[in-house]
């Protein structure tokens, strides 16, 4: 019975990962910067999460930048822009972002399922006991 609250464990935990990954692209969809730079004037660089399985079958998510996790925008009145009049912008798709936190609540609803299960088992465990 534990290897179903460790596999609802695992599976909250990716689910949490996920939103974060999510929130934080959302956080920094507005931001901008340099094309090229390497400084504090570079842009955010959109990332995502990629949920794969371990050794034991457990979900693990791990975060790597988009590709492309930039575009150029032309904004020549931003004090960021080049010299064309670009600016690096994250690629970040709201309503991608938007579907991708839905997508993670219920995952994470469905492992919670799971200890609600394992409880109702337990106590049947016992009441045949008894």
């Amino acid at each position: 019975m534990t290897s179903i609250l460790g596999s609802a464990i695992s599976g909250m935990a990716a689910a949490t990962k996920r939103v974060e990954v999510s929130a934080q692209n959302l956080v920094n969809a507005n931001s901008v910067g340099t094309p090229g730079a390497t400084d504090e004037t570079q842009s955010y660089k959109a990332v995502e999460p990629v949920q794969t399985t371990d050794e034991t079958g457990a979900p693990t998510v791990k975060v790597r930048e988009k590709d492309p996790a930039t575009a150029h925008v032309y904004a020549p009145q931003n004090p960021l822009a080049n010299e064309e009049g670009l600016v690096e912008s994250p690629n970040v798709d709201i309503a991608e972002e938007i579907v991708n936190q839905n997508v993670a609540l219920h995952s994470y609803r469905a492992n919670l399922k799971m200890f609600e299960v394992w409880s109702e088992l337990q106590k049947v465990t016992i009441d045949l006991k008894s």
